[in-house]
C-alpha cells in the first residue's frame, strides 16, 4: 500500500489528464475506483544502491522522482494488485513511463485550474460572509473579485515569444513575466539574439534579454543603423507583451468579442493604419481601409484570424494581433497589436506595438492615447526607431 498521499486535486488531475482510464489495461476507471501506482516501485526511493541501478538499466534520468507525477500512473484495482511492488522489465517499465510523461503538461494544466477553482470558491465564501455581515457593501463586491481575478491573469497570445533552448511562449501568465524577462531571446534556430546599441557619449552594449533591452534604452542606448532597428524589434515584441501584462485586467465589456472583430475587419480599420500613416489626395476623403480597397489603391496581400498584410503606395505593412484584455483600467477589452512596415522598392524597415480598442459596437478602431504609463515608461516601443523623424501614429 502507498505511503505517499494525494489530494483530490492531485488525483483528479492524473486521472482526467489519463483519460479516465487504467493505464495498465486501458479499461474506463471511475473517481472513486482510482488507485494511483509507482511505476517504480515507492520502496525503491529507500534503496539508494537499488535507484543507482535502476538509473541505469531501466534507463531513469538523473532528475527522475519517485514520488513526483513522473512516476505515477492510474490503475484499477485488479491491476495494482497483480503488480503490487514488483518491479516491471526495463522494456514494459520504459513503455508505461513514456505514456505518463505525454500527459505531464495536461496533469500541470489541470492542477492550476482545480487549485484555482478551489481558491476561488473560498473568496466567494469570504465575499458572501462579509456581505452578510454588513463589512462589505454590495457596490464593493465587482472591484474586489476583479482584483482578484486579475492577480495572476492569462492570456493567450497570438503571436508566440522565442527563447534560447526552443522556448515558445504561447500564452503567458503575470506570475511569469518577471523570470521571463531575463530570458534571452532567440533569432532563427533557437540561437541567442545578440544586439549592439549604442549611446551617444561613445560607449557601447550587447543585449540578450528583454530586461537589458528595456534597461539600455532607458538609459539612452539606441540603434544606430537600419540594420539593427531591425533587429531590434526582435526585442520589442516581449517588452511590449510584458508591459501590457503588468497592466493588463480582465474585461467587464467588450466591443471585439462577439462577434468577433479585430484587425481584419477593414471596415473598422482607420486611414491612420496605412503603412507609414500617409494618405494620397485620391483617398483624402476616406475614413477606412475598406473605403481605400474600394478605390482600388490598397491591396489586400494575405490575412488570417489575427494578421493583416496590405500594400499601399511604395510601401507595406504586416499587422499582427498579440493579445486581448483590459490594458487601461477602463474596463473595455483592447488589442495590443503589432505592425512592421518595409519599403517595395528600399531598404526602410520600422517595427511597432500599439494598442487599439473600440469604445461602441460600431466604432472604428482607436488607438488608446495613453496607457497607464506604458507610452512615457516605454517609448522605444510605441515611438520606433526613428527618433529623429517623428511622424504621427493612429
Amino acid at each position: 500500500m502507498s505511503q505517499q498521499r494525494f489530494s483530490d486535486i492531485h488525483r483528479q488531475a492524473l486521472w482526467e489528464a489519463h483519460r479516465k482510464r487504467c493505464l495498465y489495461c486501458k479499461k474506463p476507471l471511475l473517481f472513486k475506483e482510482l488507485i494511483i501506482d509507482h511505476v517504480i516501485p515507492e520502496k525503491t526511493a529507500k534503496d539508494d544502491n537499488q535507484l543507482a541501478r535502476l538509473r541505469v538499466t531501466h534507463g531513469l534520468g538523473v532528475d527522475f522522482d519517485i514520488a513526483g507525477d513522473e512516476n505515477l500512473a492510474p490503475a484499477c484495482h485488479a491491476c495494482n494488485t497483480a503488480k503490487t511492488d514488483h518491479l516491471l522489465s526495463p522494456e514494459y517499465a520504459a513503455l508505461i513511463l513514456t505514456q505518463v510523461a505525454a500527459r505531464l503538461p495536461k496533469i500541470d494544466r489541470l492542477k492550476t485550474r482545480y487549485q484555482k477553482q478551489a481558491s476561488d470558491d473560498d473568496v466567494m465564501l469570504g465575499v458572501s460572509v462579509a456581505l452578510e455581515k454588513g463589512l462589505i457593501s454590495p457596490a464593493e463586491v465587482g472591484n474586489i473579485l476583479r482584483r482578484y481575478e486579475a492577480g495572476d491573469l492569462e492570456v493567450n497570445l497570438y503571436q508566440s515569444l522565442q527563447f534560447v533552448g526552443g522556448v515558445s511562449v504561447a500564452a503567458l501568465r503575470r506570475s511569469e513575466v518577471d523570470r521571463l524577462f531575463d530570458e534571452p531571446v532567440a533569432i532563427l534556430h533557437s540561437q541567442p539574439a545578440r544586439l549592439p546599441l549604442e549611446h551617444a557619449d561613445g560607449r557601447t552594449r550587447e543585449i540578450r534579454t528583454t530586461r537589458e533591452y528595456r534597461d539600455a534604452i532607458a538609459q539612452g542606448f539606441i540603434p544606430t543603423c537600419h540594420a539593427t532597428a531591425k533587429f531590434a524589434t526582435l526585442f520589442d515584441l516581449p517588452l511590449a507583451v510584458f508591459t501590457a501584462m503588468e497592466r493588463a485586467q480582465p474585461a467587464r465589456v467588450s466591443f471585439i468579442r462577439e462577434p468577433r472583430t479585430g484587425i481584419i475587419d477593414l471596415k473598422y480599420m482607420p486611414v491612420s493604419m496605412l503603412p507609414r500613416g500617409e494618405i494620397s489626395q485620391e483617398d483624402s476623403d476616406c475614413k477606412t481601409l475598406e473605403q481605400i480597397q474600394s478605390n482600388g489603391n490598397l491591396k489586400v496581400v494575405s490575412s488570417t484570424s489575427h494578421s493583416l498584410h496590405i500594400e499601399y503606395a511604395y510601401f507595406s505593412r504586416i499587422i499582427v494581433e498579440i493579445m486581448r484584455a483590459d490594458l487601461d483600467e477602463d474596463g473595455i477589452e483592447d488589442i495590443l497589436v503589432y505592425w512592421y512596415d518595409s519599403s517595395l522598392q528600399g531598404t526602410y524597415g520600422d517595427g511597432r506595438t500599439l494598442v487599439l480598442t473600440r469604445r461602441t459596437a460600431d466604432a472604428l478602431f482607436e488607438r488608446l492615447l495613453s496607457l497607464a504609463g506604458m507610452e512615457n515608461s516605454v517609448t522605444i516601443v510605441v515611438l520606433g526607431h526613428n527618433r529623429k523623424n517623428s511622424r504621427n501614429d493612429i
